[in-house]
């Protein structure tokens, strides 16, 4: 992991069992998949990758879970994955059966990172999530409309005159100081 890495996501095989899994949660009873399921606890995650991680930005989930679209259908269109770069691992990522550890470079918090993960943890693939262009709307209100003048305002007679009695002040004290050194 590289400070300040965005858009990216990390998909792990997790080979674990229902009940190795359930140890990884703050739970009392062993799940069955598809049983929506407590995140993962910090010191768990810790020790999976190695390094601390923000738990949220961490999905833990069982394939069969997304057996009516996929995995790769699920990072595509549940997480903003370029199609092309999951065309080549389509296969192999519908074909796993087993948990999937989904991990977004954001739970690193912005920091620069080691991953040493554990032996239960498989790297699956490394992918980049599509940032959608920023696209600015016009503002709604009539208000916001038109352009504004460019430049300064032309100076009022009153800033003319408080200029020229201001340096007329100066040069006057300037005078009468260079006359007293003279004199002096």
């Amino acid at each position: 992991m590289i400070a300040n890495e965005r858009h990216t996501l990390r998909v792990f095989a997790l080979d674990m069992t229902l009940a190795e899994v359930a140890t990884l949660r703050d739970m009392d009873a062993v799940l069955t998949p598809g049983q929506v399921v407590p995140p993962l606890r910090a010191d768990a995650a810790q020790r999976l990758l190695g390094v601390p991680v923000d738990v949220a930005q961490v999905d833990v989930f069982h394939s069969d879970d997304l057996e009516a679209i996929g995995l790769a259908a699920y990072l595509i269109e549940g997480n903003a994955v370029a199609e092309a770069q999951i065309t080549a691992d389509a296969d192999m990522l519908d074909a796993y059966r087993g948990y999937v550890m989904a991990l977004r470079a954001q739970a690193f918090g912005g920091q620069a990172a080691t991953l040493t993960p554990a032996a239960q943890l498989r790297l699956m693939g490394t992918y980049t999530e599509e940032a959608p262009p920023v696209r600015f709307e016009p503002l709604p209100s009539q208000a916001a409309k038109g352009v504004l003048a460019g430049g300064r305002a032309p100076m009022s007679d009153a800033r003319i005159g408080g200029m020229v009695a201001t340096f007329v002040l100066l040069f006057l004290a300037a005078l009468t100081t260079l006359m007293i050194w003279i004199a002096g």
